[in-house]
């Protein structure tokens, strides 16, 4: 692996550590919330530096339940433990505590779906989900005249999800 800097080389190996502390494949974007979160390291630079790693085969992708995850290979492992000192202490403790404190966090995966589909020739049925870690916590089936209502029923459910599951939760109990 070539480093065009020593703070290129400190945020690679930083990228490691979270994979080896947290002893499971994560996402890409798991992986930069995570150091976005403590470090001063920008997104896209994160990419870049996971895309290398890739290259370098210190990261392998692997397919898990639809998604693209990465993980740490041999050789990345052997490499961490090289130059596991190069990491400055106080941020091992950073990323050590906040993947403690946000374990749950890390893996809370919420999906939200509007799906609009034609019934005959004025009515639509509108399917609204809700579902956080593969668990469903909403699911509304309703019609609408309307394509256009379609249409607007399905894009207020994405933009306020939140503010209609607690509203309907509200009403409910």
């Amino acid at each position: 692996m070539l480093f065009n800097s020593s703070q290129q080389a400190e945020d690679k190996l930083i990228i490691l550590y979270v994979l080896q502390k947290i002893k499971t494949a994560l996402t890409r974007e798991q992986i930069a919330l995570i150091i976005i979160e403590n470090l001063q390291i920008g997104y896209f630079d994160i990419q870049l530096y996971i895309d290398d790693l890739i290259k370098d085969d210190f990261l392998s992708t692997l397919e898990y339940d639809g998604k693209s995850v990465l993980s740490l290979t041999p050789m990345g492992k052997d490499t961490l433990t090289v130059f596991h000192d190069k990491i400055p202490t106080y941020i091992t403790e950073m990323i050590d505590l906040y993947l403690k404190e946000n374990r749950a966090k890390i893996f809370k995966e919420v999906k939200i779906t509007a799906n609009y589909q034609k019934l005959g020739e004025t009515d639509y049925l509108v399917e609204l989900k809700l579902q956080e870690n593969n668990m469903v916590l909403m699911e509304i089936a309703l019609n609408a005249p309307t394509l256009k209502l379609a249409l607007d029923i399905c894009n207020r459910w994405k933009e306020n999800t939140q503010e209609l599951y607690a509203s309907v939760l509200n009403l409910l109990t």
